[in-house]
């Protein structure tokens, strides 16, 4: 019975092993997926030049919205100021945040990204999710990308990104809490509106 208990542990250890080994890669999975599909709308033939950039930037859109946890990342972008808030304040702000976010990103992606070489060096564990290293290697400069990840229900969803070193969420935090230590919330609020209704006059 010993030797019985002591091969089923055993056992246990080596299927447990294999399944971190397998569910570690998980997350570079999912930034190498998602950097390949924008990489492939940005050099698409039928979609070159500046006649198609509307529909690239859709499509890129689409893309940041299905990979990226945007929810999260306004909640992280307040920090402590998100406990204060009633839930109607939360349910607005996340809406325009995720409206301006994507949108800032997908701009980003449109003039960065193009057909790059990606180097996926590590992927480790931080907090619930994991950090994903990569550099961008290009002829003249080599660009280091974080990617942070957090499990929702099945999947890994992006929460921040850290380009060269510099984390888009504290980007987003320092710029709000600024905002409202010198005003209020609410001050932030208005400013937020404003930018989301000229980015959807300006999409037509």
């Amino acid at each position: 019975m010993r030797m019985v208990g002591v091969t089923s542990l055993i056992l246990l250890l080596i299927v447990c092993g294999f399944e971190n080994v397998a569910g570690a890669a998980d997350g570079t999975a999912t930034v190498k997926a998602v950097l390949d599909k924008a990489m492939a709308i940005q050099t698409r033939p039928d979609l070159k030049g500046e006649e198609h950039v509307k529909e690239r930037s859709r499509l890129i859109r689409e893309l940041i919205s299905e990979s990226f946890w945007a929810e999260e990342m306004a909640r992280a972008s307040l920090k402590e100021t998100w406990d204060k808030l009633s839930a109607a304040h939360r349910t607005e702000f996340q809406k325009l945040f995720t409206g301006l976010f994507q949108d800032s990103y997908t701009r980003m992606v449109l003039n960065f990204l193009q057909q790059e070489t990606v180097e996926y060096l590590q992927e480790s564990p931080e907090g619930a999710g994991v950090k994903v290293t990569t550099t961008i290697l290009r002829a003249n400069e080599h660009i280091p990308v974080d990617y942070h990840l957090t499990r929702k229900s099945s999947r890994w969803l992006i929460t921040d990104v850290d380009i060269d070193g510099v984390s888009i969420v504290e980007n987003y935090r320092s710029s709000f809490r600024r905002v409202i230590q010198t005003s209020s919330f609410d001050n932030l609020l208005q400013k937020l509106r404003l930018q989301s209704q000229a980015v959807q006059e300006e999409r037509g």
